[in-house]
């Protein structure tokens, strides 16, 4: 347990010296000195700093799709749970501005070929269980039963990815119902015709 919590720790310390000041900055000294951990015990769990900032991207890969996860199980309406989503997407933004799936897969000088594989699995991952969230919706009647759930994801996940840079840049850290965006996405924007 305690192997597993230093490793967690040294991965911790990394996500944030990276957000920081970025991969080529950071030292293998300083995550070390963050993490609490000399720089010998860095290097049994990991290889060097390449292998330590290709965990970093998986683990904050990973958090998500936990989160994601957890909203789709929760015992509450396609409205609220798509709310929360936005909110957790936005607080994560917020406190891991730098790392974000689209600036970790663009950073295929540093990243490894073999971590970008595994991240883009774990993206099909994490949309099937937007593609869940979704499912739900129609089973709810709510969304219109012959789109495909895998667009809708797709629009779910540019919408908010868009719309979270824009309320990051104003330093709004919550999206409320009312939300123009929020309500576009959820509503649509064309005029329905009563019949």
């Amino acid at each position: 347990m305690e192997k597993n919590q230093k490793r967690q720790d040294i991965l911790n310390s990394a996500m944030a010296l990276f957000k920081d000041k970025g991969f080529h900055n950071t030292k293998v000294e300083d995550i070390a000195l963050s993490a609490g951990v000399g720089k010998g015990t860095l290097y049994e769990y990991f290889e060097n700093k390449q292998d330590v900032f290709d965990e970093a991207c998986i683990e904050y890969v990973d958090v998500i799709i936990e989160s994601i996860k957890y909203i789709s199980n929760m015992d509450d309406t396609f409205k609220n749970k798509l709310l929360i989503l936005f909110n957790g997407k936005l607080k994560m933004e917020s406190e891991f501005a730098d790392m974000n799936i689209d600036n970790i897969l663009s950073n295929k000088n540093i990243i490894s070929e073999k971590t970008i594989k595994t991240i883009i699995g774990k993206i099909s991952e994490m949309y099937n269980i937007i593609c869940n969230i979704i499912d739900q919706g129609k089973e709810e009647g709510v969304v219109k039963k012959n789109i495909q759930s895998e667009i809708t994801a797709c629009m779910i996940v540019g919408t908010m990815g868009e719309y979270l840079r824009l309320k990051s840049h104003m330093n709004e850290n919550e999206i409320k119902e009312d939300d123009v965006i929020f309500d576009l996405l959820y509503n649509g924007f064309a005029v329905k015709k009563h019949q």
